[in-house]
């Protein structure tokens, strides 16, 4: 009897021979000596996320394989499954919301599953009000046409839809940071994009994601409509082949295909963006575990109960049709293989082993993606402190003042509320720095930001480092008194520190504080003239001798 060492290798030299002669085969063209035009209707903007196409008629797979490939771009409210199955396009990326369209008498077949883990979540503003994803009950959520997978989380979350406004979604995701009665609390998302995107551009978020309850569904997923299907079946299996292809050399030449796609396809994202939506993309595809374009029965029947559980789908949900049989090809292998004779033997208890091998696999998988996304959050969580944080004094930094500042101003302008603004400078620093060095300088800054922060408690407060020795305050307080006692407050607590400054009349480090208040208003407010009126207080607060607050009350700020 052969060794089990031996019958594996001989196994993979026999599978090896007939991948190769399958490999080469989906490589001709359908319809020899000619060129099949087909369309192709992606779900979104041009971006990583669609590597595979761009390789694959960068590379010439289409091509070789007889197909003349057009890719029509996407976007947040287009439906793919629309475009196919009037006859806009041959094909369309979907999801696995492809089922529901399907069991709802729309001709779709499924033809191959890119990504073997969605990358739906749900990406929610930074709020004390939302700590859970049945907290968006009251609130906007922004969504695209076709997430419904993330409605069957809700639901199985228990979630009332009912107590949600779904509003459009905008196709970016700085629609998160817009203030006012329409806020967007939340949006659906793909977590290998808009996280690292929101972080970019300062927004704080917190991601609630489906895998939390167990919920992983495939992704990215190649699709037809049933009469192309059953009229070309060669076309949709060059297709399939040609398409894997191009995803195995996007992810093998990510450097490479970012090239490419900046070059020919102008996408809305940098170069930065597409690299870490190409880092994330790769443990979507799972490719170490099973090939691309893989799909499972067993798994879209998952699927198809986890959507009949929260209502979505009928529980006599139907698969019959709905995707292409992959393990149709199966008998095709196991005729070639009985021409080895005795080897066949071995190669079905080898594939049997491995088909055992695979679940466990995919199992151990499954558990790494929730690893691997737990991971991503918990980077993009640093990302978007970093890149509203000061890394001195861990007071909000420069950007975060700016973009916040606008957004408390075009609030106090709807709802005709007080707004102040305090500019703070440590008296003298720079003698001090000088006599003392950096290091005690930085220590400084420290224990002052952090006598601000202490008492800068209230809701809608915050204190942010805006410069080398400044600091700003922005407050809601309801009267110009209060806010001098907030600052008079302030500057004591500095002076409470007894930090030893030898070149101060104290003897101790001070601050001096202009303050500005807006107390009733109409029209909008503009930030730059908050800040002169602030600057302006402050300096006046340092000719008349420092370690003072000098205040200024608005009636109507002025607009610059």
């Amino acid at each position: 009897m052969l060794s089990l060492r031996r019958a594996l290798s001989v196994a993979t030299l026999l599978l090896a021979s007939l991948v190769s002669g399958l490999a080469t085969a989906a490589t001709t063209s359908p319809v020899e000596g000619t060129l099949h035009k087909v369309r192709v209707q992606l779900k979104w903007y041009h971006q990583f996320q669609f590597a595979g196409f761009y390789a694959a008629l960068d590379q010439g797979y289409f091509r070789r394989a007889g197909l003349d490939v057009e890719l029509i771009e996407g976007g947040p409210n287009l439906d793919p499954v629309q475009s196919v199955t009037s006859g806009m396009a041959e094909f369309g990326v979907g999801n696995s919301s492809l089922l529901l369209d399907f069991n709802r008498g729309r001709p779709v077949v499924a033809v191959a599953a890119i990504f073997q883990h969605s990358p739906f979540v749900i990406l929610a503003r930074h709020d004390a009000n939302l700590r859970s994803v049945k907290d968006l009950e009251g609130k906007t959520v922004m969504g695209e046409t076709h997430s419904a997978e993330l409605t069957a989380y809700m639901e199985k979350a228990g979630v009332d839809l009912r107590k949600i406004r779904f509003v459009p979604h905008t196709g970016t995701v700085e629609s998160l940071a817009q203030e006012g009665p329409d806020q967007i609390s939340a949006t659906t998302a793909y977590i290998s994009t808009e996280p690292f995107e929101a972080a970019r551009h300062g927004i704080a978020y917190k991601i609630f994601n489906p895998r939390d309850l167990q919920i992983d569904f495939y992704g990215d997923t190649l699709f037809t409509r049933a009469q192309f299907a059953k009229t070309q079946p060669e076309v949709v299996k060059a297709m399939r082949e040609a398409l894997i292809q191009g995803w195995r050399y996007a992810r093998t030449h990510q450097s490479e295909v970012i090239d490419l796609i900046i070059r020919q396809y102008h996408p809305k994202m940098d170069r930065s963006s597409l690299s870490q939506e190409a880092q994330s993309i790769y443990n979507l595809l799972q490719s170490d575990v099973v090939d691309i374009g893989y799909m499972s029965k067993t798994r879209w029947h998952d699927i198809g109960t986890v959507f009949a559980e929260t209502g979505l789908l009928s529980p006599n949900f139907k698969l019959d049709g709905f995707f292409i049989d992959q393990e149709a090809d199966l008998p095709d292998w196991a005729q070639q293989a009985f021409w080895f004779g005795g080897a066949a033997i071995v190669l079905g208890g080898v594939i049997t082993a491995y088909i055992l091998s695979l679940n466990r696999r995919l199992h151990a998988s499954l558990k790494l993606q929730h690893i691997q996304t737990r991971e991503l959050e918990r980077v993009n969580k640093e990302l978007a402190q970093l890149s509203t944080t000061d890394q001195l004094t861990r007071l909000f930094n420069r950007r975060y003042f700016d973009e916040t500042l606008e957004s408390e101003l075009a609030r106090a302008g709807r709802n005709a509320t007080p707004i102040s603004l305090l500019i703070i400078d440590v008296d003298n620093f720079k003698s001090y720095n000088d006599k003392l060095g950096h290091p005690a300088g930085d220590a400084c800054l420290q224990k002052v930001a952090n006598a601000l922060q202490r008492n800068v408690r209230r809701a809608g407060e915050f204190v942010a480092r805006i410069g080398g020795e400044e600091f700003a305050v922005v407050t809601s307080l309801p009267s110009a008194d209060e806010v001098i006692a907030l600052a008079e407050r302030l500057r004591q607590e500095i002076i409470a520190l007894d930090i030893q400054h030898a070149s101060s009349p104290t003897g101790t480090v001070t601050i001096s504080i202009g303050a500005t208040t807006i107390m009733q208003h109409s029209g909008p407010i503009s930030a730059k003239g908050l800040i002169a009126q602030a600057d302006a207080a402050l300096y006046q607060a340092k000719n008349q001798g420092r370690n003072r607050t000098v205040s200024v009350l608005l009636e109507s700020p002025a607009k610059t």
